[in-house]
């Protein structure tokens, strides 16, 4: 009888070690599942920092940076800075303090395919230039409330190639030594864990042989949610959550910068070839699987013009289309700090400069909401330079809605100029 007892009080024993083992390894693997977790949420909100999250763009959600290209506009739209935010203006600094890119300051191509229909090939871009020997057909979609750039996508278990198109452009020769590129694009993939999708910018010159999708030849940038490339440079970001994301690219002689929302990902002194002579956009699902995913949109190249400084000299005057506003909104979106920085360092490095800071629109829209939204908005620029410590007798604002145009408002680029913010010498 203890010999029996003896016996299950050791099968016991056992069976309680190896339950204990078991659930030592499960508090383990919970505990290390959950580390992983905290370092991929801690990564991804230090690179988003405290910006509001849009609802899943897979459910069809509207996205919190629905507009188009300007600055100070109305109703009919705004540029797209980095993807939405309640970040705001008073604690955008430490999380955009590597966020220098200021917008160029003369429109040169815009497209946010909101004149070509649904379902069809937009006419300012082409497909007439170096590519390889597929290309994907696109069309035009509407997603979230805003029209799309999209590779169709294949049939189930049939691949999906790449698509490239560009910008039909009346050059004579090399783009302006400075110039800039935005769009607004969806990351995502095809299959959870597969390749995300690529965006590969083209800045070429017109008699370049095609060489292929690959940082690996200058001219090529590629740009996604996961990973960012230029000829010399390359980093990681964890961003591939089916949203829209905003590019941005700046160009300086060979120098290149790119941006992914609020976070700087590139930055090459030799990313860049000249002449560019040709610009393009190359989309890819992952791994060529069928996605509906892969498509941009709100197209914006333009040149750098004028430095801060030079432009005040020369000119008496600071043409800005960096400081932005949502839809129908007077708040300042944190990613104009670069624009509101440099010309809060030419206030303070010149004490006997003064500016009427001028809000202006485009005309589109209701010029009764127009109007007093211009005004509203030069007051905002004021308040925050002033909170700054720039006194108020140094500065004034006055809102004119589309009366004073600086380019025709018969085009999307000559609109996209007219909506601005500008700083006049009184």
């Amino acid at each position: 009888m203890l010999r029996i007892l003896f016996a299950a009080l050791w099968v016991l024993f056992t069976v309680s070690l190896s339950y204990a083992g078991w659930f030592d390894e499960a508090v383990k693997s919970a505990a290390e599942g959950m580390g992983r977790r905290a370092v991929n949420e801690a990564a991804d909100g230090a690179y988003q920092g405290t910006k509001k999250e849009a609802k899943d763009a897979v459910k069809g959600q509207q996205p919190a940076d629905k507009g188009k290209s300007g600055t100070v506009s109305g109703p009919s739209g705004q540029q797209p800075g980095p993807a939405g935010g309640n970040v705001t203006i008073e604690n955008a600094e430490a999380v955009y303090s590597k966020y220098d890119f200021i917008p160029g300051d003369k429109v040169i191509f815009f497209d946010d395919f909101s004149d070509t229909d649904v379902g069809e090939f937009p006419r300012k871009w082409t497909l007439n230039g170096p590519k390889g020997s597929n290309n994907n057909a696109v069309e035009v979609v509407e997603y979230q409330g805003r029209r799309f750039l999209r590779n169709n996508p294949a049939a189930k278990g049939k691949n999906q190639y790449e698509s490239t198109q560009y910008l039909r452009l009346n050059l004579t020769g090399d783009l302006p030594e400075r110039f800039t590129v935005e769009f607004d694009a969806v990351f995502s993939y095809a299959i959870p864990g597969s390749y995300p999708n690529q965006y590969y910018l083209l800045l070429l010159n017109s008699k370049d042989r095609w060489l292929g999708n690959s940082p690996h030849n200058l001219g090529v940038i590629q740009l996604s949610g996961d990973v960012n490339a230029s000829k010399n440079t390359r980093t990681n970001v964890g961003l591939v959550d089916g949203r829209v994301h905003h590019v941005a690219v700046s160009v300086n002689g060979t120098f290149l910068k790119a941006y992914i929302d609020n976070v700087r990902v590139i930055n090459d002194p030799d990313g860049a070839k000249r002449p560019i002579t040709l610009v393009g956009l190359s989309i890819h699902s992952s791994g060529n699987l069928p996605s509906d995913k892969v498509m941009f949109t709100n197209f914006r190249l333009a040149e750098g013009g004028k430095s801060i400084q030079s432009a005040l000299s020369t000119d008496g005057r600071i043409v800005t289309h960096g400081i932005l506003f949502d839809t129908g909104s007077d708040v300042i979106k944190p990613e104009s700090l670069p624009t509101l920085k440099a010309i809060l360092a030419v206030l303070n490095d010149n004490p006997g400069v003064n500016f009427v800071i001028e809000g202006h629109t485009d005309n589109q829209g209701n010029r009764a909401i127009n109007q007093p939204l211009s005004e509203k908005r030069a007051a905002a620029v004021r308040a925050w330079l002033v909170d700054k410590g720039v006194a108020t007798s140094r500065l004034k604002a006055a809102g004119f809605g589309d009366s004073r145009p600086i380019d025709s408002n018969a085009t999307p680029e000559g609109r996209a100029n007219n909506r601005r913010v500008e700083f006049v010498k009184f």
